[in-house]
């Protein structure tokens, strides 16, 4: 299921481990795993990360104004997703081409911006980290290809996959053996469901809910942003089309948006609220 894109991002603690692992990465020249459930959270925090919305933005240009290259030419990150049967040389094809788009893009920037950095931009390396997103399809041949690209251009890789992958990898001994950092990438806590819930609160123009709602809202997505994004949308239906008799989130509005849900109906036990929530609500 695809993200629903919202206008506010919670920057949680798995995100800030998880820009400090792309941090070492990136300065020093290292590969690096991050792994997580699906929906956790670990392609929003990618493409923040890299400033890919930007990046991607002005690679879909063509022969025209760009757009903030001030922002643009301090840019250094590549995020690429292979293909579910992507091959070694396919790999290999496309990250150079990537790259390369890249780096005419990010000249272009520079002289836009100031043409004097010109002889320090060609001195410097223009790609300094590469995050692979969904690096659990990658055969043993494509990583080996991703290493042999990562140890050519001399920048750091972070890949990012599926839990089971952290178990996997060490029997692909050659690549296994140069990955330094393994991190997994958490849910959302549920403070930061709670903060996550005040934004959309806020968007949509109801009262406040009460902390039973806090609390049944983070146990049925489990901190996961993605169930989260899918329930608040359920949730403005429900509101909407029932615009005449409900005019606030009850836990009768968020039963109906869970039976509309695909996934995420089983499995439903309340969870301890910490300490600190009566005063974050």
């Amino acid at each position: 299921m695809k993200e629903t894109r919202t206008s506010f991002y919670i920057e949680s603690a798995s995100y800030l481990s998880f820009c400090e692992l792309c941090d070492a990465c990136r300065e020093q020249a290292n590969i690096g795993l991050s792994f997580g459930r699906p929906g956790v959270g670990k392609t929003e925090a990618s493409l923040r990360y890299s400033a890919w919305s930007l990046i991607e933005a002005n690679l879909s240009m063509r022969n025209g104004e760009l757009i903030e290259p001030s922002k643009l030419a301090s840019c250094d990150v590549l995020y690429y997703k292979p293909s579910i049967t992507v091959s070694a040389q396919r790999l290999k094809s496309e990250l150079s081409i990537l790259k390369n788009r890249f780096y005419d893009m990010k000249s272009k920037a520079i002289t836009w911006q100031a043409s004097g950095d010109w002889p320090s931009f060609c001195q410097s390396q223009p790609v300094k980290l590469i995050i692979v997103d969904e690096a659990h399809r990658l055969k043993y041949q494509a990583l080996e290809e991703l290493r042999d690209l990562q140890e050519r251009w001399h920048a750091g890789v972070v890949l990012i996959g599926d839990p089971g992958m952290e178990v996997n990898l060490p029997r692909m001994f050659h690549f296994a053996d140069r990955v330094r950092y393994v991190e997994k990438f958490e849910p959302l806590t549920l403070l930061d469901v709670v903060k996550y819930t005040d934004k959309q609160v806020e968007l949509l123009g109801v009262s406040k809910p009460t902390e039973e709602i806090y609390a049944l809202i983070a146990a049925c997505t489990k901190g996961n942003p993605r169930k989260l994004g899918h329930l608040f949308a359920l949730i403005q239906r429900v509101l909407k089309i029932n615009d005449d008799i409900v005019h606030d989130i009850t836990k009768e509005v968020i039963d109906t948006a869970r039976e509309l849900m695909l996934v995420g109906l089983t499995g439903l036990r309340p969870i301890e609220q910490p300490a600190g929530l009566a005063n974050a609500v």
